[in-house]
């Protein structure tokens, strides 16, 4: 077996395998021992046929490709470390030649842990962030509280504003179509995240069975939907509105430990002006980091930046099943591709990997290290804080030798080591 690296450019490089096909063939008996048994051969017990006779039967290449899978991983392992890689995503392998007689070549696109070229991350200047409260602040946050407590009743009939819980099945020209239908479906009416038309013909029914008629949007993603009319079954189980209670000292006694309205407005007040505060302090930190990136330069992959969208899309589908959705369904409703959907995530997404790549870079830049007196600090803190035994979080910390816990505090030091010198401009 060899291997070499021929092509490095945007942060990919691509490996050339060569193998030869002798070398080959123990993966492909040990695939036919463990398959031979799905293989029926005239004149054999079932599992008793040679390899040869299979692949006469079946073809020859019928075990190549689970032989091959069996092969790549210690393959691509032992390329990695010989070549002094450090990939960030997994690679993609594609099958250049396999001959009996040459043997086999495989080449891998394989994205490495992008170079970072610092610039300035010392003595940034931020803006500073207006903290005051405003009375119009006091009241929109008094109202948002008081919407909270609001209890929601039964009505038999609806309108706008008004919580449905539904279940329904959508259809096109007699047939259902896949992600068309769902049960036990929350939805507000109004608020617009069904297809246009849809929750206006729900507002003033009652519970029951109703027949809803709409036509999907000519640019909708799903082109077989696109311009269509769809006829949606629909079952109201319930309905439910909002009531709000009268603002006075009675709620306010009802909502806080204060007898009297304007006691809860300045306790409300209060509680704004530190949540201000803090929100100024992430702006100062963010607007830090985001100034220290565009300082930098770097290149990310397109399968680091990919694969960090994929597991945001999965959280999100997780999020909608335990909703009674599906990630599917939720695109059917909403009108939207895949790909936009998996497009709102990329800036966001790229954001996250640069500031780790910065951070890291800064990490390395200056000899950030963490002591063994600070990790037992962070620990004791930790412990406190979540109320947790020490034994119990220097086991779960202990399992890959506390490599997470330094990592992670030296990612705060990094940071707060750019804070230091921020200048904050009046």
């Amino acid at each position: 077996m060899e291997f070499k690296e021929t092509k490095r450019e945007n942060g990919e490089a691509t490996i050339e395998y060569q193998v030869d096909f002798e070398e080959f063939v123990p993966f492909l008996e040990t695939v036919y021992k463990k398959e031979r048994g799905k293989f029926t051969i005239p004149g054999f017990r079932k599992g008793k046929a040679p390899r040869a006779l299979i692949e006469r039967h079946y073809g020859e290449d019928i075990f190549y490709d689970d032989a091959l899978n069996a092969m790549i991983p210690d393959l691509y392992d032992k390329s990695i470390v010989e070549l002094e890689l450090d990939p960030v995503a997994q690679p993609h392998f594609s099958m250049e030649k396999l001959d009996k007689e040459t043997g086999i070549l495989l080449s891998a696109l394989v994205s490495l842990y992008p170079e970072v070229k610092l610039g300035q991350y010392k003595n940034l200047v931020v803006e500073a962030m207006d903290a005051a409260v405003s009375p119009e602040e006091v009241q929109a946050r008094l109202e948002a509280e008081v919407e909270k407590n609001a209890r929601m009743v039964p009505v038999e009939r609806s309108q706008e504003g008004d919580t449905v819980i539904i279940d329904f099945v959508g259809s096109v020209d007699g047939v259902e179509f896949e992600g068309g239908a769902g049960e036990e479906v929350e939805l507000t009416l109004g608020k617009g995240e069904f297809i246009p038309g849809f929750e206006e013909q729900l507002t003033g029914k009652t519970t029951g069975e109703h027949e809803v008629i709409v036509t999907f949007p000519e640019d909708y993603p799903e082109e077989s939907l696109a311009a269509k009319e769809a006829l949606f079954k629909v079952v109201i189980q319930d309905i439910k509105r909002k009531e709000l209670p009268e603002i006075d000292d009675e709620l306010a006694s009802d909502l806080s430990e204060f007898e009297t309205l304007e006691e809860y407005k300045a306790d409300l007040k209060e509680k704004l002006e530190e949540e201000k505060k803090n929100f100024a302090e992430n702006k100062k930190v963010e607007d830090a980091l985001i100034q220290a990136i565009e300082n930098m330069e770097v290149v990310l992959p397109k399968a680091m930046v990919e694969e960090s969208i994929d597991r945001k899309v999965q959280e999100m589908d997780h999020e909608l099943r335990q909703q009674g959705f599906s990630l599917e369904q939720f695109l059917q409703m909403t009108g939207e591709s895949p790909e936009d959907f998996r497009s709102h995530y990329k800036p966001k997404v790229e954001l996250d990997i640069k500031k780790e790549l910065l951070l890291d870079a800064i990490i390395k830049e200056e000899g950030l290290e963490i002591s063994e007196e600070e990790i037992d600090a962070s620990i004791k803190e930790q412990c406190e804080l979540h109320k947790m035994e020490e034994e119990e979080l220097r086991k779960i910390y202990g399992q890959d030798d506390y490599a997470y816990l330094k990592q992670s505090m030296m990612m705060d030091k990094a940071q707060k080591l750019i804070l230091d010198s921020v200048e904050v401009a009046q």
